[in-house]
């Protein structure tokens, strides 16, 4: 899920325009963090996941209903 969800967070922010230092500025966290979490690498807390979900305008719901779309794409 780890995966699924940092891979959904990359496409919604591509799909917003940031890049990936401009979103952790807009996010306010640090880029190296926002990196190891599209990659997986992070798992994330509920409060930056409505802080990320906030930044690519949806609800947290919405970002994981994107990420579990992820798992059943394979």
């Amino acid at each position: 899920m780890q995966a699924a969800l940092g891979r959904a967070i990359r496409e919604a922010r591509v799909e917003c325009g940031y890049s990936q230092e401009a979103f952790a500025d807009a996010v306010g966290l640090h880029r190296t963090y926002m990196g190891g979490i599209e990659r997986g690498e992070r798992n994330i807390g509920l409060h930056n996941l409505a802080r990320i979900a906030e930044a690519l305008a949806m609800s947290p719901s919405e970002l994981l209903a994107l990420a579990e779309q992820k798992i059943e794409d394979g």
